[in-house]
């Protein structure tokens, strides 16, 4: 017995003629009777009463009725979960955010667009700082994640860009510079300066220590932190100053001011990351959708990254 079989017997049972059904399911009538006869015989039982006007159903048939309809649903909702799953519309998917929430509303929109697009897929999302992120891509505990300082030679990953932005200035707005505000870099050779461990970031640790050397400054660093959102802390509780991405000018208090330094010229790369050898169709579907969302919407990050009056 098998669901071509089962097809051309509720295609009898429901129509009560073998003639009739041969021409829906479109095989001549003397194969589909051929067909019943070797299902009754496989059954061990009759399955079909015969008149003159056609067949009705015996006890065995209704039976066989009511599970061959459900088996052939079941067959069917099977086949397009199979379908969806291929086309990446059902599944689940790990995406991790950055610590700093500076691009919430970016990513906000990106998802909601996803999930208007593509409603069958359950996502976890987890707030990680970029090496944690790599290190759970690479393990599969994480299927894609939106962050910085992704070796550019690596070729576990591969990467969608999503965002750049500027580095700018934070310091606490109480302050007075003595000789004026910094023209430049070096100009804060004396102050307290905030400072971020090589170990927390160190591609970006490095890239900022370039910046620095070339411009002849020399961190004063007292006060160390792990992230871009503790920095923004200590630069609020006074203790010193720091660079930051202009995005954090939106979230940032009133007791924080930031100023653009003309050699403070290095850029942040956000980008969407996933594992090169990651073929999940999911996935697949999603970095589709959020180049897709990002092709469509070029003015949406310039709209994040405004900066206050």
């Amino acid at each position: 017995m098998d669901l071509r079989q089962l097809r051309y017997f509720v295609a009898v049972a429901e129509r009560g003629s073998i003639s009739v059904a041969a021409q829906t399911v479109h095989i001549a009538q003397p194969a589909l009777t051929r067909q019943m006869q070797a299902l009754e015989e496989e059954l061990g039982t009759s399955l079909f009463e015969r008149t003159s006007r056609g067949v009705s159903l015996t006890e065995a048939g209704k039976q066989l009725l009511i599970d061959a309809n459900r088996l052939l649903d079941d067959t069917a909702a099977a086949k397009e979960r199979a379908q969806r799953t291929g086309r990446g519309e059902i599944g689940h998917l790990s995406i991790a955010l950055p610590v700093m929430q500076t691009l919430g509303p970016l990513i906000a929109e990106v998802l909601r667009s996803y999930r208007r697009e593509v409603p069958g897929v359950s996502i976890t999302l987890s707030h990680l700082l970029s090496a944690t992120q790599l290190d759970w891509l690479s393990t599969g505990r994480l299927d894609a994640g939106f962050l910085l300082f992704r070796p550019s030679d690596d070729p576990v990953f591969e990467g969608l860009p999503v965002y750049s932005e500027r580095m700018l200035l934070a310091y606490p707005a109480a302050w007075q510079w003595a000789g004026g505000r910094p023209k430049s870099l070096r100009d804060l050779n004396e102050v307290e300066f905030i400072w971020l461990p090589r170990n927390a970031a160190p591609l970006w640790h490095d890239k900022l220590i370039h910046c620095f050397f070339n411009a002849g400054f020399t961190p004063r660093a007292s006060v160390l932190g792990v992230d871009s959102a503790s920095m923004l802390t200590l630069v609020a509780a006074g203790m010193g100053c720091t660079v930051l991405p202009e995005s954090a000018e939106r979230i940032a208090p009133d007791v924080v001011k930031f100023m653009e330094v003309p050699d403070l010229n290095i850029v942040q790369h956000w980008e969407l990351v996933w594992r090169a050898d990651n073929r999940s169709s999911l996935l697949k579907r999603f970095v589709e959708e959020v180049s897709r969302y990002l092709a469509e919407n070029p003015l949406q990050a310039a709209r994040h990254r405004t900066r206050r009056a």
